[in-house]
């Protein structure tokens, strides 16, 4: 469902902390076409305290509350992983779309509810994988369409995906802290895996969520989940893919910049891919297209200088204004939540 005419969406924030205050609530209050109306929070103290550095008109204590508030079009929650599901839910019953940080959710059947819920509301669920948004990752994928379209360097015969992390805030500024206890959520683990496997299930889901959802966007589906290794200090997944396996490495690095990235391997040439640190504004992933055989052209295309996240921000916005399908929709992400927990479930 569309909003039509020159009226702003009206959004309910929920989540004062890190990502709210560096990333999500600059990009909403500075974006036309939406406002802000409500922060909710359940540290009273931050919330006004944020509230009143972003000239926020309304503070309350809860998600409930904005729920309940009919002049309000959209939730955008930015919360911990185990309140994406119940937050969202919420919302989304009350008719309101969402937006949410990743991962979508911490177990596989909250994710599914998260889709029934907005299949039945008929709203829009996006989950914020900002990547999807970079301009030199769209460009990637349109070359790599191209050239699966064409044939010019043979077909794909191998992928690898990346990801040691590293310095990913790169000095993005100062959130204001205050001194109340973080308030308690109860944990939301698929109610399958063992106890002690609870706490590297969820930091495997929160950061290399991301690496298994960009795979998928720039190649495809993943037919099968072929083997992992997730006991070391380095994971692995093998994926099976079109008539090739894609691999995702994931680490860990001690590093002042960011090791990420993505190359996809032709019969003549790649693809290469190399994702920026997610807080470093307005600069785009590095692309390189290498072209083998009798061509031998290495070329370093140029994408266009923004910042993905503000580009996520703004299409949420622009696909409950239009009615359009989001890119990021939580019933893709679904996928992302099943290979997670496959990977736990068999290896």
């Amino acid at each position: 469902m569309g909003s039509s005419g020159d009226e702003k969406i009206r959004i309910g924030f929920v989540g004062a902390g890190f990502m709210g205050q560096l990333v999500h609530l600059p990009n909403f209050t500075e974006m036309a076409g939406c406002e802000v109306v409500a922060l909710a929070d359940r540290r009273p103290r931050l919330a006004r305290l944020v509230a009143d550095r972003f000239n926020l008109p309304g503070v309350c204590g809860s998600h409930e509350e904005l729920c309940a508030d009919p002049s309000i079009d959209a939730i955008v929650q930015i919360t911990s992983d185990d309140a994406h599901a119940p937050v969202s839910i919420d919302a989304l019953n009350a008719g309101k779309h969402v937006y949410l940080e990743k991962p979508m959710a911490t177990n596989l059947s909250d994710a599914r509810r998260m889709v029934e819920a907005a299949e039945q509301s008929e709203r829009h669920l996006m989950v914020g994988y900002m990547k999807r948004f970079d301009t030199g990752v769209e460009m990637a994928r349109s070359i790599i369409d191209e050239l699966r379209s064409s044939g010019e360097l043979g077909a794909i015969t191998h992928a690898r995906g990346h990801c040691f992390a590293g310095d990913w805030v790169c000095n993005a500024g100062t959130p204001i802290k205050t001194d109340e206890t973080y308030p308690e959520i109860v944990p939301r683990p698929p109610d399958w895996l063992e106890q002690e496997r609870i706490g590297e299930i969820y930091s495997t889901n929160n950061l290399y969520c991301h690496n298994i959802n960009l795979m998928r966007y720039l190649l495809g589906d993943v037919h099968e989940l072929r083997y992992a290794t997730l006991d070391g200090p380095t994971k692995l997944m093998v994926f099976t893919m079109d008539g090739y396996d894609a691999v995702l490495e994931l680490g860990r690095l001690s590093a002042n910049f960011w090791d990420e990235g993505v190359k996809v391997y032709f019969e003549d040439g790649w693809v290469e891919i190399h994702t920026p640190p997610p807080l470093l504004r307005n600069v785009p992933a590095r692309v390189s297209v290498y072209r083998a055989g009798a061509i031998q052209q290495h070329a370093q295309p140029q994408a266009p200088r923004d910042w993905a996240f503000r580009r996520a921000n703004a299409h949420f916005v622009a696909c409950i204004r239009s009615g359009a399908t989001v890119r990021s929709s939580g019933a893709d992400s679904i996928r992302d939540q099943e290979l997670l927990e496959d990977a736990y479930r068999r290896f």
